[in-house]
This record gives C-alpha cells, structure tokens and sequence, in this order.
C-alpha cells in the first residue's frame, strides 16, 4: 500500500490586489486532489525566481525522503519562474517517481513519467 502523501505548494511573492493568495492557491489544489492526506508548503514573500525558499526546500527535502506521491499547485510560475529550476525540479521528481500537476493549467506529468522518455 502507498504510505506517500500527496504536497500543495503555495507561493505569493507580495501582497497585492491582482495577486491570489496564498489561502485562494491551496483552496482550488485541494480541489484537483479531490480529497485524501496531503500537507501544504507555503512561501509567502518569496520570489519564483530562484529556490531559496524555506518550505519549497523543505518540499525538495521531502521528497528525497521518499513522502511526497504528487505536488500540485495553482500555477507554475507560483513554483518556479526559472526553466532551468524548474527543470531541474522535473528530474527530481522523475527520479523519485513524484507526479506534477498545476491545477488551474493542463499540466499533468503523471502519464509522462510512465514512459520515462519525451514522446
């Protein structure tokens, strides 16, 4: 049986009226999850730009432990901005057999990574 749980990712780099918070971004992953145990990560104040962020290392942390079955945010730019990181970030989660998903974009890695090569 499957004892990993599945991540929310949450970011906000600052407090404006056109951003969506943090609250809102957990809210809509919590509806692609559908249910089942989950923990969230939540950076607040923190730039997509590069990974220094607090929970999103502890997101990585947790994977290389083996915890993590799927990380879903609201966007990719609310976990990377930068195409190397998230790259990066891409390999990781290939390696350790972890499923993507935006839950506002069709972005979903879990039937790619079933074939561990681009089609």
């Amino acid at each position: 049986m499957e004892n990993r749980i599945d991540a929310i990712y949450a970011r906000q780099s600052v407090d404006r009226k056109d951003s969506i918070s943090i609250e809102s971004q957990i809210e809509f992953c919590k509806y692609e999850l559908r249910g089942g145990n989950h923990k969230d990560y939540q950076d607040k104040g923190y730039s997509g730009k590069n990974t220094d962020r607090p929970k999103f290392q502890e997101l990585l942390a947790d994977i290389r432990q083996g915890l993590i079955r799927r990380v879903v945010v609201y966007k990719l730019d609310r976990i990377s901005r930068s195409i190397l990181d998230f790259a990066t970030m891409m390999e990781l989660f290939q390696e350790y057999n972890v499923e993507f998903v935006s839950s506002t974009e069709k972005f979903d890695t879990s039937s790619f990574f079933e074939t561990k090569e681009i089609p």
